[in-house]
This record gives C-alpha cells, sequence and structure tokens, in this order.
C-alpha cells in the first residue's frame, strides 16, 4: 500500500509527539525517595578527581569508578541528573565548603577535622593501607631500616613518620613516590590497596608485591582502616540525610559489595562497621 507524502509526514508527527509524551510522562513519574535542596534544582554538583578505581572523570556528566557508580544509583532513587566538575584534590573539598558543588567524591576518608567545616555521609566502604615491595612487607616491623615513602594526607603518613623518623620520605602525590620507587631511590611504597593494586592491573608496580599492612599499634590505620564517605555542604543537612539512607540501602541490597567486586576490590570492605571518625 502506498501513502502520500502528506499521509506519511502526519503519520511521522503523531510518532513524533507520542514519544515527546512518553518521555515526559516517565520523567515525571519519577518519585524522589527523599526530600532535599540541590543549587541547581534537578540536579546533582559533584566535585570529583582523577582517582583510579575509586573517581574516574569521564565527562562533565560521567565519572566511572566505585564511587561513580554508587552515585549512579543514588541519582536514580532521588531523580537527579549528575553534574561533574574534575579539580584538583585539595579543590574538592574547598568546593564543597565554598557552595561550589553539592558534594565531593573520591576516596575521602570520614575523619573529625573534615567533621568540622563539613557533612558525611554513612560510610560506604573501607580503605585499607597496603605496602609495596620488591620482596613483600606486610609488616611494620619489616619495614625497619629500609627507605620507606608515603603521601601526604594519607592516614597513616603522620604516624609513620614517628615510626621510621628520616628513614621515611613523604610525597605529594602517589605518582611521585611510584617513580621513586621504580627508580631505586626507596625501598617501599605505601598506598591505599585498593590504588596500588589497580595500578598494578594497569601495567604499574612491575615485579613488585602489593601487601594489606599487618595491624600495629604504632599506627592505628593499620589496625582500623578509614571509612569512606561523600563530603556534602555542613549546612544542607536534609541532603547529608539522604545520601546516608541511601548508601544504607545500597549496602542492605549488596549492590556496594557488587560495585567493588566489579572494580577488582574485596567486596568485604563493604563491611564497615558503626559509623566512626578517624581523629
Amino acid at each position: 500500500m502506498k501513502l502520500s507524502l502528506k499521509r506519511i509526514a502526519v503519520l511521522c508527527s503523531a510518532v513524533s509527539l507520542t514519544a515527546v509524551a512518553a518521555t515526559a510522562q516517565a520523567a515525571g513519574s519519577c518519585t524522589p525517595a527523599h526530600k532535599f535542596s540541590t543549587i541547581k534544582p534537578g540536579t546533582l554538583s559533584v566535585a570529583t578527581w582523577e582517582f583510579p578505581p575509586y573517581s574516574i572523570p569521564v565527562s562533565p556528566s560521567e565519572v566511572n569508578g566505585v564511587d561513580g557508580d554508587i552515585l549512579r544509583l543514588i541519582a536514580a532513587k532521588e531523580c537527579l541528573t549528575l553534574s561533574f566538575a574534575n579539580v584538583d584534590a585539595a579543590a574538592v573539598i574547598q568546593s564543597v565548603v565554598s557552595g561550589k558543588a553539592d558534594i565531593g567524591m573520591g576516596d575521602w576518608y570520614r575523619t573529625a577535622d573534615r567533621a568540622k567545616v563539613l557533612g558525611l555521609s554513612a560510610p560506604m566502604y573501607l580503605d585499607q593501607m597496603g605496602v609495596i615491595s620488591g620482596q613483600g612487607n606486610a609488616t611494620i616491623a619489616s619495614m625497619q631500616g629500609k627507605r620507606v615513602g608515603a603521601v601526604a594526607g594519607y592516614l597513616w603518613t603522620s604516624d609513620l613518620q614517628k615510626v621510621f623518623g628520616s628513614s621515611l620520605t613523604i610525597y605529594p602525590n602517589p605518582v611521585a613516590m611510584a617513580q621513586d620507587l621504580a627508580a631505586g631511590r626507596i625501598d617501599i611504597g605505601t598506598d591505599s590497596y585498593a590504588v596500588a593494586v589497580y595500578d598494578q592491573k594497569k601495567g604499574g608496580y612491575k615485579a613488585m608485591k602489593i601487601d594489606v599492612v599487618k595491624p600495629d599499634q604504632r599506627v592505628p590505620a593499620s589496625i582500623q582502616p578509614g571509612q569512606t564517605a561523600f563530603p556534602f555542604t555542613k549546612t544542607n543537612q536534609a541532603l547529608g540525610d539522604a545520601l546516608s539512607a541511601d548508601i544504607e540501602a545500597l549496602h542492605q541490597s549488596g549492590d556496594i559489595s557488587r560495585i567493588l567486586k566489579a572494580h577488582g576490590l574485596d567486596p568485604n570492605a563493604a563491611n564497615v562497621g558503626t559509623p566512626r571518625l578517624v581523629q
């Protein structure tokens, strides 16, 4: 059967209108799990930085990694569009404090100092201290007498400085430490276990062994790994309550364990225990 061009145009118009109506209906049918305000209504503004496997920026509307996957599930629950600003690590917290972003992402610890200026969501996963070396060194005692590297700002760095003194070199970032480790300028490096394992899978730390550090009273982070969270603007407690409730639901459903496993991490890191702050 042949149709006239006019008839075809009318049919196409009808189909288009139907599609638009269906899309509008679908958008309108989304009911947020919680009520709270954001800087831009309907959009969650997120400050992020490049820190695989937790935060892997792709575009202003997409960030992959563990935190990115968790955040997408939360956004779906709350009927929100995600908008990302990729900045330096130090600028993530400042963006949230200054109100330029609703939340920050990228493996941020729940610490007492941060809680003074930020809201902190319920914990998502634990971040264990990893030890990177040629021979394998899983204890603090086995690291004595060796040249050790650590990264500024990590939970264990100040304690390692007390233990190792001048034998410890503190680096501004993991890349600089990895370069010195590869060049033999240090014997051992310390980093997030998950980050080190991820880097090795991507070709870094060749011929190196990566261990989770054994508990040692001198380094509290080796006994009680840091809990991570989404920092949010301190005055927006309704947003924080929603984030925490959604994170708890994702724990209950097993989604956070699944996401960790999908990124090659230990799913047991989702067993965060009671919320606490690192002092």
